[in-house]
């Protein structure tokens, strides 16, 4: 079941779009704040991780964009900062990539410095119907880091009404020294004055969880 979604989003993402509409200008300067999280829907219901994210956007640019990460626990967590350029932008495709410097922190860390090389890649098949692409190789920088491969999300979404979405993704990491794991996720995204509320629901090892993943955009005068 897992390869074969997979094998469907991978088919929408190569479906032929069209390179040849006009740009579509770039929106002004703005703030975009970001949180996160996720909860198992088994016991114990402790939450499986927090995020919290800033990044500022002007223009092409994006700089500085900054965050912590941890898996539930704050005496192991990661800040990171970021900074990337979009690449390409038109009607149909834009592709923006970063470039995250990440470093462990907390009590039961282990000093773990690392890069993540971050793409995203957005597609717009129709008005209605779109996706999102995010996958990033982990690149130690030190002794006590580790090679990781993780596919945060690869998504396709079709809007019911202008401020209602649903779909359906692929979400999956691979470790050093652990085995592939697949998370595939339908989801829900509501959108308004307040921002925009995605949700998540994940089947994980184990089980499954409801994620939250918040975002508000600013736009600056």
């Amino acid at each position: 079941m897992q390869r074969r979604i997979f094998c469907l989003l991978f088919i929408f993402a190569c479906l032929p779009v069209s390179f040849a509409e006009p740009a579509v200008p770039h929106p002004p300067i703005s703030s975009v704040f970001i949180v996160r999280t996720g909860e198992p829907l088994q016991a114990p219901h402790a939450l499986s991780y927090h995020m919290y994210e800033y990044a500022f956007v002007r223009g092409r640019w994006i700089f500085p964009d900054v965050g912590y990460y941890d898996a539930g626990h704050a005496n192991d967590g990661q800040w990171f900062i970021g900074t990337g350029p979009e690449i390409y932008h038109d009607r149909h495709v834009t592709w923006t990539q970063e470039v995250y410097a990440v470093q462990e922190a907390g009590s039961a860390a282990h000093n773990q410095r690392y890069l993540w090389i971050w793409p995203i890649l957005d597609l717009h098949f129709t008005k209605r119907l779109t996706s999102q692409t995010v996958l990033f190789p982990t690149v130690p920088l030190n002794r006590s880091a580790r090679w990781g491969f993780d596919i945060d999300r690869s998504k396709v979404e079709y809007a019911l009404r202008p401020y209602l979405q649903v779909g359906a993704g692929y979400s999956a990491t691979k470790s050093a020294t652990g085995p592939w794991m697949s998370e595939p996720f339908l989801t829900t995204t509501v959108t308004n004055k307040t921002g925009a509320w995605e949700f998540w629901l994940e089947r994980v090892t184990g089980g499954a969880q409801i994620q939250l993943r918040y975002q508000l955009v600013h736009p600056h005068s």
